[in-house]
């Protein structure tokens, strides 16, 4: 499902069913009542909103850092790809060709299987044995001159470097919340809507609208925790544009040409 789609879905039942709460209690329970408790219930409205709030907040920068770093993981990798690539010139013509080659298919591997793959919290084979064949091709790799010896140096530390980004983002990618956040997030959410109701306005309109706005806003920032929890989301995740740029920057050396303006690489 869109991830528009289920936002909006999310929101509106949520505020639905909190509305419908809040009308639940006013019909069984008198204003005169509810005015009664709201000192009572106000102290006990801070310290239960200000705890969640509390927690929320935590959840949601932690989810966001989680997410830029899968970013800063996919540009370092992509990076080293490149470094990989454009090193290659100084090496015997039939090894740059098979290392230059390795790294395209990398690259449209990661593009076309393994973000696909990674949406459904798995990890592609495709790529793990693309990386092999380039980590092969430079390790049998035996330098003669000093200039060979110096890229042959540079090239398997770039391989390394890639590899582990590689690796901690696909860990990165398929680690989301833990169920029982998850659990502690909807069960505070909800015990902090039910504790509005303890509070009666005599305009029933006004009191539904403050109800809308709590659930809104809360149900938002769940929804953001949701997002920010799944980097790979085919919507609002992390895209592989870094190796869209590699090839583009593969096709471009080659010809010796420079890359396109970054305003048409946007487009």
């Amino acid at each position: 499902m869109n991830s528009y789609i289920l936002g909006f879905l999310v929101v509106f039942i949520t505020t639905s069913l909190s509305v419908a709460g809040m009308v639940f209690v006013r019909s069984r329970v008198s204003l005169a009542t509810l005015t009664l408790n709201h000192e009572v219930a106000g102290y006990l409205l801070s310290i239960v909103g200000t705890l969640y709030a509390v927690l929320l907040g935590f959840v949601i920068v932690d989810t966001m850092q989680h997410m830029q770093d899968v970013r800063g993981l996919v540009s370092m990798e992509a990076s080293g790809l490149c470094n990989i690539y454009l090193c290659s010139e100084g090496l015997p013509q039939r090894k740059k060709e098979t290392i230059r080659m390795l790294c395209r298919e990398y690259a449209e591997e990661v593009i076309d299987d393994e973000w696909k793959t990674l949406q459904h919290g798995k990890y592609s084979q495709k790529t793990f044995h693309a990386v092999f064949r380039i980590w092969k091709e430079i390790t049998t790799f035996n330098p003669v001159s000093q200039g060979e010896q110096s890229l042959h140096q540079q090239l398997v530390a770039e391989i390394c470097s890639m590899t582990q980004n590689h690796r901690t983002r696909v860990i990165n990618a398929t680690r989301g919340v833990a169920p029982v956040m998850w659990l502690v997030l909807i069960v505070g959410g909800i015990f902090t809507v039910i504790f509005t109701y303890f509070f009666g306005i005599e305009n029933m309109r006004v009191q539904a609208l403050m109800t809308v706005l709590v659930a809104v806003t809360l149900s938002l920032n769940v929804y953001l925790v949701f997002v920010f929890a799944n980097p790979m989301s085919p919507d609002l995740g992390v895209k592989p544009g870094p190796f869209q740029l590699d090839l583009i920057i593969f096709s471009n050396f080659e010809r010796g040409e420079m890359p396109p303006p970054a305003h048409e690489l946007a487009n």
